[in-house]
C-alpha cells in the first residue's frame, strides 16, 4: 500500500479505507475456518510451498491491518515504507499459487482429473484477480478513494475459496451449488458496496472489481469443463 496524497480524507473512518479492519477481521475468520479442515487441522503434513504460500497471505493480511492504522494515525513515512513490501510481497503469492497449482495437477489421478483442473481455474483466475486490484491499487496510489478500495478489494478474493471450502465439509451435500453460493455472498456484498457508494469517486473501484468477479464467474460456467482446458490442465500438471 503506497502512498496516500490527500492525508484529510484518508484519515476518515469508513467501511474502508482508515476504518477497513472490520473487513479484514471478517475476512480472516473466513478464511480461518474455511482453511482449518485442509490445512490448519493439518498444518504438520502440508509441504513447504503450502506453508510458504500460507505465510505470504498471513503477512498480506498483516499489512491490510497496519497500512490503515498508519494512516489514521499520521505515521505516513512509515505507511509508504511498509508499502513498498507489496512489491515482493503480492507477487510472492500469486507465484507460490501458481506453483502449488502444478503441484496438485502434478499429483492428480485420472479419477481426479476434472475436479482438479476445475481447481486450477479457480487458482488461477483468482490469483489473476488479485493481482489485477493490486496493480490498480498502486496505479491510483495518489487517489486515496480508488486505492483504499482496490486494496480492501484484493481480500475480496478469498472470499470463494474459503467459504467453498467450509460448504464443502460442513454441507457436502450442496455440491454443485456451492459456487453459487460464495460467488452469490461476493456479489451481494460488492452489490451493497456499490450501492453505499452512489454518487462518489470511489464508486467505480467496486464496479470495476464486480466486473472482474462477473468474468471469473462466467469463465467458471463453461472454461474449465472444456477439452482445451483439460489439455492444459494435463500439459500443466506434466501429466501429458
Amino acid at each position: 500500500m503506497a502512498v496516500i496524497s490527500n492525508a484529510g480524507a484518508a484519515r476518515r473512518p469508513g467501511l474502508w479505507g482508515t476504518g477497513s479492519t472490520i473487513w479484514i477481521w471478517a475476512l480472516l475468520a473466513l478464511a480461518v475456518a474455511g482453511f482449518w479442515p485442509s490445512y490448519v487441522r493439518r498444518f504438520g503434513e502440508a509441504d513447504a510451498v503450502t506453508h510458504l504460500h500460507a505465510g505470504l497471505m498471513l503477512s498480506w493480511f498483516a499489512m491490510l491491518f497496519v497500512q490503515p492504522w498508519l494512516v489514521r494515525t499520521r505515521r505516513m513515512a512509515l505507511h509508504r515504507t511498509v508499502g513498498k513490501f507489496s512489491y515482493v510481497l503480492v507477487p510472492m503469492i500469486v507465484l507460490t499459487c501458481v506453483w502449488l497449482s502444478r503441484l496438485r495437477m502434478g499429483a492428480a489421478t485420472p479419477q481426479s482429473l476434472g475436479f482438479q483442473s476445475f481447481i486450477l481455474y479457480l487458482a488461477l483466475s483468482a490469483s489473476t484477480i488479485l493481482l489485477i486490484s493490486w496493480a490498480l491499487a498502486i496505479a491510483y496510489r495518489h487517489d486515496t478513494a480508488l486505492h483504499a478500495r482496490y486494496m480492501v478489494g484484493t481480500a475480496f478474493t478469498l472470499i470463494d475459496p474459503a467459504l467453498a471450502r467450509l460448504l464443502a465439509t460442513t454441507m457436502p451435500s450442496l455440491g454443485p451449488k456451492i459456487p453459487l453460493i460464495s460467488f452469490g455472498l461476493l456479489f451481494l456484498i460488492l452489490g451493497v458496496l456499490i450501492w453505499r457508494d452512489r454518487g462518489r469517486h470511489g464508486q467505480r473501484a467496486f464496479v470495476v472489481l464486480a466486473v472482474l468477479f462477473a468474468i471469473e464467474f462466467g469463465l467458471m460456467q463453461v472454461l474449465p469443463r472444456s477439452a482445451a482446458w483439460l489439455d492444459f490442465a494435463r500439459w500443466w500438471g506434466g501429466l501429458a
